[in-house]
């Protein structure tokens, strides 16, 4: 199924969908790098230093907001005719790969929260590489949509 009317809005919907895509990649990528810094420091002098605000901040106002938005946007343009060649191959991959980038975005608000409460098990080690994560991602997505093999 596809709507007619938005095809006079492709370009605008594509624009907007990849701002989005990367406002919450961005986020994505510097949380884990904040919370490495928030495990290394003792909980008291953390919560002092504003690593649970800023934290909450950026998932509630920036990474948040961001993937709904690429989600209507990725929708809206799923729906343009003539956006996706429904017999390649390509889109299946990307969109597998968006589910598990939204899976990890679930698991940064997991672990958001139990750095909040002092239930944290993760190391510092642990969320610096967790930050490759949606990078190697973004790079699969990319590959797909540009190259469409």
């Amino acid at each position: 199924m596809t709507i007619d009317a938005l095809l006079p809005w492709y370009r605008e919907l594509l624009a907007l969908h990849v701002m989005s895509v990367i406002i919450w990649m961005a986020g994505m990528i510097v949380l884990p790098l904040i919370y490495a810094r928030h495990v290394a420091v003792a909980p008291e002098l953390a919560r002092g230093a504003g690593f649970v605000e800023l934290e909450q901040g950026i998932i509630k106002r920036l990474v948040n907001p961001a993937m709904y938005a690429a989600w209507g946007f990725g929708t809206l343009l799923i729906l343009t005719p003539g956006a996706i060649s429904w017999s390649a191959d390509w889109w299946r991959t990307k969109f597998t790969a968006v589910l598990v980038l939204s899976a990890y975005h679930g698991a940064l608000s997991i672990w958001r929260r139990a750095l909040r409460d002092g239930t944290n098990r993760r190391s510092a080690v642990f969320f610096a590489r967790v930050t490759l994560v949606p990078i190697a991602f973004v790079i699969l997505v990319v590959s797909m949509v540009i190259i469409q093999p």
